[in-house]
């Protein structure tokens, strides 16, 4: 987890890099234990790189939201804003995914894990 600066002085956070086929591997091998450690430090990168949260969320809370259920939606939302904050603070283009993000989440969220991680190396 490195910063670097750009010409402008903006500081952009560099995302760890992950294979996302390790990650889904794992996740599966350890009964889901991997992924709610993904979950947690995908949560706290994406936080800091971007800065974007919906309802002013604390990483901490939207983690805690996992656990109800509706923390896979909240994940799905934050992921696609701050992925997207990153492509704008290197002037990259937008790209939508938060429908496909939650509609992931909500019924194949092995999948959205090996999506978002792809991104957040795409990003690095």
């Amino acid at each position: 987890m490195t910063l670097y600066l750009l010409k402008k002085g903006v500081q952009v956070f560099l995302f760890t890099q992950k294979s996302p086929v390790t990650v889904v591997i794992l996740s599966i091998v350890t009964c889901g234990i991997y992924a709610i450690i993904w979950y947690w430090n995908a949560i706290n990168e994406l936080y800091k790189a971007g800065g974007k949260s919906v309802g002013n969320l604390e990483p901490l809370v939207q983690f805690l939201l996992f656990f109800v259920y509706v923390g896979g939606i909240f994940f799905a939302i934050n992921a696609n804003d701050n992925l997207n904050a990153v492509r704008v603070q290197k002037g990259q283009a937008e790209v939508d995914n938060k429908v496909l993000y939650i509609v992931l989440a909500l019924l194949c969220p092995i999948i959205m894990v090996y999506l978002v991680q792809d991104e957040m190396n795409k990003l690095a």
